[in-house]
This record gives C-alpha cells, structure tokens and sequence, in this order.
C-alpha cells in the first residue's frame, strides 16, 4: 500500500511537471527540488526521480549554481517548426559582453543587410551562453523570433555554445565551425578557414613585396583559437617556401606577456615586419615597443587585421587586412531565415581581402604602380590613406 501510494505521488509530480513545461517558454525556471517537494508533500528523491526523464529527453536543463531551466516546450516547438509570416521577419541577436570592436562592426553589418531585407532584429546582451543565454533565447522566442543569430563569441567558450545550441528553442546562426553543428554555420564546411589562410598569406606576400625578409607573426596564446591555428598554419607555410626565419609570438591577455615580446623581437637586431592577429595586438605591440623607445615604421613595420577604427586613429595609423563586413552580416542573416524554415543556406565562396595602407607598414613610401597592381591580379582590393606615389626604386617581387 505504501509502494502504492509512492507510485501516485511520483505520476502527480510527473504530470504537473510535465504540464509546467508544456506551457512555458523555453527559459523560464523551474522551482527548486525543495521548493516542489514541500509543495507536493513529498521528499527531494522522489522529485529528482520525477524530474529524471525530463532531463534525459532534453526538455530541461540543469545549470550548477543557476537551477533548472525549460529548455524546450510544445510552444517553442510550435515557434520552431510552424512560424508565421511575421515571425519569419524577426530574428533575435544575442551579444556576447566581451564582444570586441571587430565583433561590433560584424553587428552593424547584420543590422544593416536584415533592414534593406525588412527583417526586424532583437538585441540581447549576455555574459556566457549557459544559463543566461537559455533564459534569452526562450524570451526572445516568446518574442516571436524565429532564430536566433550569434555575431560572435569566445573561442574558448564553444563548447557551451554547442550545448547552447543543441538545446535553445529556435535554430542558432553563427560565424564559426563547430564539430557535429556544421549546419549552423553561415559558410560551408569546404571553404571554413580558408579565408583566413589566404588573408595571411596575402599579409606575408606584401611584406615580402616592399622587401621585408623577417616576417613575424603575432597573436594569441590559445591552442582553441582556431583561427589564430589556421594564421600560424599559413604563415609557417609561406615561412618555409620563402627559405625565411620563423618568428612567432604568442601572447596573453595582460600586458607583461606583450612588453617581454617586444623586449625580445627588439633585441633582435633585424628590421621585422609584424602580422597580427587582429588591430588590438597591433596597437598592444606598438605601444609596448614605444615604452623602449621604438616606433614604426621607423623601427618595425606592422599590420593589424579586420580594420577597426582603433586602426585608423592609432599612432601612427595602422594598415590592417580584412574582409568586406557586409559578407559576415548576409550570410549570418541568410542562414539565420533559412534554418528557420527547415532548409539551408550556406556561403560557398570566401570574400575578398582588403588591404588598407596606412603609416604603420612603411608602405606607403615604397609601394609601386607594378606592385599594386600585382597585388590587385591576386584578387586583393588596396585602399590608403593617401595617394601612393610611385617610388624612385622598384622594390623586388
């Protein structure tokens, strides 16, 4: 009679639960254990026993330290598989609080591609993709959102994202390759990466055009960044080609790792020409080395890469590769509306490189009409600052 009455109280928790989760959007969160156990007059096991199967079948999901959270409902399936016309025109952007200038510029250029498609975004800033991040998404799905769009996010965080994503209540779009989520992708699996590739070597090639013959690559110290593995595979590869010198440096977050690699390229006693991983470690190094007295393009030269406005204001102003923002923001938004209605749609092309010359590089006084030009056949667009004027000695190609 006891078992009896056992087996009762566990089919009454299981179908009030059951229910709750039925008629609430993804992200709201569930009571505690103790709190569902004092109301249905009951201990804490027979809760988690009851609990068990919803956690098993994804429908909710445990968050140590947060609690427990709907993850997905008959109504975001609804919102999921059958969205109406309206639904289909608004998509809902989650932003990370780290998000860098690159990033922000990649978020403007979403904004700009979803108005001229008359596609309404929803903004929501967050601090991880765990908790915080379920609880937004199932907002922004009772919101009537029918995907949601990731501009950007720490590599080292993508595994959670993939947790993110397995379980959020609308399709997920986003900028990177992750293993097993190769569909959420906005570029197809074939050509990931090679943008990156081609844009370093495109960085080295220049270089190596104005004359450089020690070409270093700096950047992150994160064996999880897989771009900056893809930068140190193209690099390494142009390096061994060209019969030249590896020089790498790779570098914390905090500014002693940047002032000890300064030190040590400045002691070098050979004119380097620096890649980096992004404008931030360009504009770190060129203040570490000014803390010794040096300053390109006099002493070095550098190029930074994704052409933020930190480049154009940096002193000297500082020449950066990088791709047209407006490819991030299309196919972010593309495959956003086509996983929304079931399908696929995934850039198979990688864009062009920009090269804007600036001070930094030391280009701008060397650089000729027949390097140029040679530069553009490779496909690479040129910008500058100024007008390049040809130069009294043709620099070897």
């Amino acid at each position: 009679m006891i078992e009896y009455t056992k087996q009762l109280k566990y089919k009454k928790i299981f179908s009030e639960i059951e229910k709750f989760i039925s008629l609430s959007p993804a992200g709201i969160k569930l009571p505690s254990e103790r709190e569902l156990a004092r109301s249905f007059g009951c201990n804490a096991l027979t809760v988690r026993k009851a609990l068990t199967p919803f956690v098993e079948n994804g429908k909710i999901i445990r968050i140590i330290g947060s609690g427990t959270f709907v993850s997905e409902s008959s109504a975001t399936d609804k919102i999921y598989s059958s969205s109406t016309r309206a639904d289909l025109n608004r998509i809902g952007m989650l932003i990370h609080s780290e998000s860098d200038p690159y990033a922000l510029l990649v978020i403007r250029s979403c904004h700009e591609f979803a108005s001229g498609k008359h596609v309404e975004l929803r903004y929501s800033y967050v601090k991880d993709f765990g908790g915080e991040a379920m609880r937004e998404a199932g907002r922004l799905a009772s919101e009537g959102c029918c995907a949601i769009m990731l501009p950007w996010f720490p590599l080292k965080n993508s595994g959670q994202v993939a947790d993110f994503i397995r379980k959020s209540p609308v399709p997920v779009s986003i900028p990177f390759l992750i293993p097993g989520l190769e569909k959420n992708c906005f570029e197809k699996q074939e050509i990931f990466g090679r943008g990156t590739i081609a844009q370093t070597e495109a960085a080295c090639r220049y270089f190596h055009m104005l004359g450089h013959r020690n070409i270093a690559l700096l950047g992150p110290d994160n064996p999880s960044d897989t771009i900056m593995q893809q930068r140190i595979g193209a690099y390494s590869s142009f390096i061994f080609k060209e019969d030249m010198t590896s020089i790498c440096g790779l570098v914390g977050g905090n500014l002693m790792d940047m002032d000890a690699v300064a030190t040590k390229w400045s002691r070098l006693k050979v004119p380097l020409a620096i890649v980096c991983h992004d404008d931030l470690y360009a504009i770190r190094f060129m203040t570490a080395m000014r803390k010794l007295g040096l300053s390109a393009p006099a002493d070095f030269a550098v190029m930074g890469c994704n052409n933020t406005n930190e480049a154009l204001f940096s002193d000297p102003p500082l020449t950066s590769i990088y791709d047209d923002y407006s490819y991030s923001g299309e196919w972010l938004t593309r495959s956003a509306l086509a996983l929304a209605k079931g399908g696929l749609e995934q850039s198979s092309a990688c864009p062009k490189h920009r090269l804007f010359i600036r001070s930094s590089c030391g280009g701008l006084s060397k650089i000729s009409p027949r390097i140029q030009s040679k530069l553009e056949s490779t496909g690479m667009i040129i910008e500058h600052g100024m007008e390049l004027k040809p130069s009294s000695v043709e620099v070897a190609v």
